[in-house]
């Protein structure tokens, strides 16, 4: 599939790499043509983008929190409409990260809903900006040798002690220590993002830090081993599978030969071996 002129003029050089790129030629097509409708991208983790004439209003992904879990962050205070705008922008911005972040598979339309939620009031944000805002995210972490959504981290003695001493966690601030409390060895940057209601690019920066200062590692990737599948008793293990007529398919694409008449020296044979039952 051939891509829009954003993603072949360089501007976007992450976006534009192959994964990506259908994403983004949709996106840009949509703005061109002020399209309304719900683009979905399979993949890990996936997403749906929302779209207005054109402009995105929301993203869903279960890749970041949405609107409603950053709202419901402990110890915020919401201050009306400009906030709930605000908010919407961010978790846009936040999903269209966690989407590109992953695994892009491919990306379909579908209608929009028939019966609009609040989502629609929102005044929706210029697609080719959040494109470029999502270029900008992507390549900061691109040394940051973490997956916001594979790796899975785990305290370093320095963490330990980090997270023991309240009084150096208050110096490095408490964004650290919240973090901190939930590594275990099987949390993703996603899966802390989730707990703490917090943005997933703002949860993977600190991470990324915090791996520069030898504070957290990332877990081995667990290998998952296969049962060995013991003979029967008394019996011996085959070392070759055993073969079943037709299995080659031969069949399939050349066809068996039709009878062929007898040839003279099987008929000799024919003719001797009756004279031999006569005897």
């Amino acid at each position: 599939m051939t891509t829009g002129p954003l993603a072949e003029s360089g501007r976007l050089p992450v976006l534009g790499r192959e994964s990506a790129r259908e994403l983004v030629h949709e996106s840009a097509n949509a703005a061109a043509r002020a399209h309304s409708g719900i683009l979905r991208i399979t993949g890990e983790p996936g997403g749906d983008l929302h779209f207005r004439d054109g402009r995105i209003i929301t993203v869903d992904s279960p890749g970041a929190p949405g609107v409603r879990q950053l709202l419901s962050r402990p110890g915020r205070v919401s201050t009306g409409t400009a906030d709930l705008r605000l908010v919407a922008q961010m978790a846009a911005l936040d999903g269209v990260f966690a989407i590109t972040a992953g695994w892009v598979g491919s990306c379909a339309w579908q209608a929009p809903p028939t019966d609009p939620d609040g989502r629609q009031s929102l005044p929706g944000i210029d697609t080719l900006w959040l494109l470029e805002e999502t270029e900008r995210r992507l390549n900061a972490l691109a040394h940051g040798r973490v997956s916001p959504h594979r790796n899975h981290l785990v305290l370093t003695e320095t963490g330990r002690a980090l997270l023991g001493s309240p009084e150096d966690a208050r110096h490095n601030g408490a964004q650290w220590q919240e973090i901190l409390l939930w590594v275990n060895g099987r949390h993703s940057c996603r899966d802390i993002a989730m707990l703490l209601s917090r943005s997933l690019y703002a949860v993977t920066v600190e991470v990324v830090r915090m791996l520069d200062g030898d504070l957290l590692g990332i877990a081995p990737l667990e290998r998952v081993q296969l049962p060995m599948t013991e003979p029967a008793r008394g019996g011996t293990r085959s070392l070759l599978p055993r073969r079943r007529r037709g299995a080659s398919g031969i069949n399939d694409t050349l066809p068996p030969r039709p009878p062929q008449p007898a040839t003279r020296a099987l008929q000799r044979t024919a003719a001797v071996r009756t004279s031999e039952r006569t005897q």
